[in-house]
């Protein structure tokens, strides 16, 4: 049996599924001809996990993150402005993200922006939209327009290729190094090896704890304040109404609604921010105590996820909010003022509810 040469490295795929139809399968012939630039320019294999599906994590893969992460596995969303549209391509992204910034190996997430590239600013709404700008993504979009078999086609993808393989080639010689405490390996012993400190990270996320406990009160006041401007404004937008008495009504609106749409944009992404930050040393944590037979540790564990469980209220404020969001969405068509002060809100909730649904997570954990 002769010896094979060509070794495999790994890449994720993120991207929203409407934008593949939207552009006739052509995010899957991108991958197709990545993985085929790939092999022709190194002589290896590049194995390419091309959604969700094909990955079969279960629901277990950010607790896996960062062990791909660790042995040089690239991910790669494919960015147009849907994609933040979608809460499992927001959680992913946001989840290799954190847990690179804590490897120091940001440089493995290789963002491709396919539409989109003008709305990519620093300063955006959408705290996710500013994440890509910060990640240096390149941009295909000339290329998918032209779309595949084109010169402009092969020429961005040859290019991307040539980028891929020059970060596997650096990830390769480093050894990713968290910024405190993430867990190395266990001998086997039962104890934690000494680079390890399970204590040092159970103290970072009580702290998380205490941050998500007051940002969760915060992000409840400031959706019940919104919420009764709202039902107090929606009477006045009653059927029957003319379409000068509505214009001027959503006007009101508006200006009443700016400044608390504002306030609930800001305390929402406080909370998806703290949540996603805790998320990573929650995935650490429980790595090392796989490794490990420690039963005051779990039980440690558990007692620390527990006390975050009280995203329900603020589940059930943000479910009656969306509600009523969808009401007023008629509305918002016929005015643009009342667009304008909504928006801001429209993000904070759509991150709360990232927050909330990162917490649930635990208590499956637990």
């Amino acid at each position: 049996m002769s010896t094979q040469i060509a070794q495999v490295n790994r890449l994720f795929i993120s991207y929203a599924h409407a934008d593949n139809k939207l552009f006739d399968d052509a995010v899957k012939s991108f991958v197709d001809d990545l993985k085929g630039f790939y092999s022709a320019k190194t002589g290896n294999d590049l194995s390419v996990f091309f959604d969700r599906e094909s990955i079969g994590w279960g629901d277990d893969w950010r607790a896996q993150i960062d062990g791909e992460l660790r042995n040089a596995s690239i991910f790669m969303p494919i960015i147009t402005m849907q994609y933040f549209n979608r809460p499992a391509c927001r959680d992913e992204l946001n989840a290799f993200h954190g847990t690179a910034q804590r490897l120091n190996a940001k440089y493995l997430i290789l963002p491709v922006v396919i539409a989109g590239a003008a709305g990519m600013r620093a300063e955006h709404a959408i705290p996710e939209v500013s994440v890509i700008e910060s990640l240096q993504y390149k941009d295909l979009e000339e290329a998918f327009l032209a779309g595949q078999g084109t010169r402009e086609w092969r020429k961005a993808i040859s290019v991307l290729t040539d980028d891929l393989i020059s970060v596997i080639a650096k990830a390769e010689t480093i050894t990713h190094e968290p910024e405190s405490g993430v867990a190395a390996a266990s001998d086997g012993s039962g104890e934690l090896d000494e680079g390890e400190d399970f204590l040092g990270t159970m103290e970072e996320l009580n702290g998380y704890a205490l941050t998500l406990t007051q940002q969760v009160e915060q992000a409840l006041n400031d959706l019940n304040s919104w919420g009764e401007i709202v039902q107090a404004s929606f009477t006045q937008v009653m059927p029957g109404i003319t379409a000068q008495q509505l214009q001027t009504a959503s006007v009101q609106m508006a200006g009443r609604l700016k400044a608390p749409s504002v306030k609930l944009h800001d305390s929402g992404l406080q909370l998806a921010a703290t949540a996603e930050q805790a998320d990573v040393v929650m995935n650490s944590a429980v790595k090392q105590l796989s490794q490990v037979q420690a039963p005051e540790a779990r039980e440690t564990l558990r007692n620390m996820i527990g006390s975050t469980q009280g995203s329900g209220e603020l589940r059930e404020v943000v479910t009656e909010i969306t509600n009523f969001l969808a009401l007023m969405t008629g509305v918002e068509v016929m005015s643009a003022p009342l667009r304008n002060a909504l928006k801001p809100a429209r993000i904070g909730i759509t991150k709360i509810q990232d927050a909330v649904r990162i917490v649930d997570r635990w208590g499956s954990i637990a």
